[in-house]
């Protein structure tokens, strides 16, 4: 940073406070348009955001910035089929039509609400190790000790109180997680103006085409949470779903985009390795030392309201496909329990890839379910059927990353 150094650190929080103005502003933040972005927004970029950086330049190397744009590109793929299944399947709910189809539609909720089981584990795991970072502390041991506690905090707070209380600190969190965003890629883009950039993309880890295709295919969760537009029905209309889901994708494609060209400079040889899940902290602090800080409150507080969020989805999809069989305290129990077994069985980059496929395993369910529905489109059911062959990919080759 050399002598540029005070004025970027005073340039980042002018860009970040006044980011955090702007989506705070009442016009802005009651606007339903953004509320409706925002949800997915802030889970599409949410803790993919954290780890995307060293885990993209350590499988990939010089070439992260297309990884991206591929990852990307697939994600669009998965949203596109529940764009149209948000026009064309939800209506099926309301009549006797088609039962097979509604049938594959609720399987696939029950597979998203497992799914959503696996995250809630990856972001306090997640959590945790920001949590520590913040200290200095950098082990494995003391992190899953950490998780451990929040998970079992979080477990008794949902089965006998819930998560209201919680959530309302949703908005304020993804706001200010968003914010820092913003500071962030102003600070690097303008370190990249002033050429203070002395390092240089680093090497891709060894291993054939093969291995770095799987590898990549276990990190769809980095991009994954655009479907929580299609569980928004009771607030917007499916118009307003489909169109905030889009530019959900567009926006978020552009920030990880900008992103990793921007960081990859910075990021160290041999990303991976112990510590590699927090690692943006160090980086991010070598271009402006007020971002280290700011980055950890950030990661903070939107793995909570995430993990918040998926621990009532899950509860809520249970609750609903079970036909009120389970409850949703119930499912909140079960949650607790296998994020405590995930924590101390798996590291965060197994999780990585655990989630995703869980994830692809709905992205599978509804890609079909919008090829069956896209009869007379013939362009469409080749997309529809390729998204599915894809996500299933990942279900069987998807492998960790390190």
């Amino acid at each position: 940073m050399g002598s540029h150094a005070p004025a970027l650190n005073a340039l980042t929080v002018v860009v970040a406070a006044v980011a955090l103005g702007v989506l705070l502003w009442p016009t802005v933040r009651r606007r339903p348009a953004w509320r409706a972005t925002v949800t997915p927004l802030a889970s599409i970029i949410g803790s993919g955001f954290l780890v995307v950086g060293p885990v993209l330049a350590g499988v990939a190397g010089s070439w992260a910035t297309a990884a991206m744009i591929g990852l990307c590109v697939l994600a669009w793929l998965f949203g596109s089929a529940i764009r149209f299944n948000i026009v064309h399947a939800e209506p099926l709910r309301d009549s006797e039509t088609r039962p097979h189809l509604q049938a594959l539609d609720r399987l696939s909720e029950v597979m998203l609400a497992f799914a959503y089981f696996i995250s809630v584990a990856y972001y306090l795991n997640l959590l945790g190790a920001y949590l520590l970072k913040g200290f200095g502390v950098v082990d494995p041991t003391w992190e899953r000790m950490a998780t451990s506690v929040i998970v079992l905090a979080l477990g008794v707070l949902g089965y006998w109180r819930g998560f209201k209380a919680i959530e309302r600190v949703e908005v304020f969190a993804v706001s200010f997680k968003l914010a820092v965003i913003g500071g962030l890629l102003v600070a690097l883009a303008l370190v990249l103006a002033l050429g203070d950039v002395h390092g240089h993309a680093p090497a891709a880890e060894d291993g054939t085409g093969w291995h770095v295709a799987r590898v990549l295919l276990g990190t769809v969760i980095l991009v994954q949470g655009f479907e929580t537009s299609r569980f928004l029905g009771r607030h917007y209309d499916a118009t307003t779903r489909v169109r905030s889901m889009r530019w959900a994708q567009l926006l978020s494609t552009g920030i990880y985009v900008a992103f990793i060209a921007l960081v990859l400079p910075h990021v160290p040889q041999r990303a991976l390795g112990l510590g590699a899940e927090t690692q943006i902290v160090d980086i991010v602090g070598g271009v402006a030392a007020v971002l280290g800080p700011l980055l950890v409150l950030a990661a903070v507080a939107s793995q909570l309201s995430a993990a918040v969020a998926d621990m009532g989805g899950a509860g809520g999809l249970l609750h609903e496909v079970t036909s009120q069989r389970v409850s949703p305290r119930m499912a909140y129990l079960g949650i607790t329990v296998a994020a405590l077994i995930l924590t101390w069985s798996v590291d965060i980059f197994g999780l990585i890839a655990f989630a995703s496929r869980a994830f692809a395993v709905y992205y599978t369910m509804q890609c079909l379910l919008a090829f069956v529905l896209a009869e007379g489109r013939p362009l469409r059911r080749v997309l529809f059927a390729l998204g599915a062959v894809l996500a299933f990919a990942v279900v069987v080759f998807g492998i960790p990353a390190g």
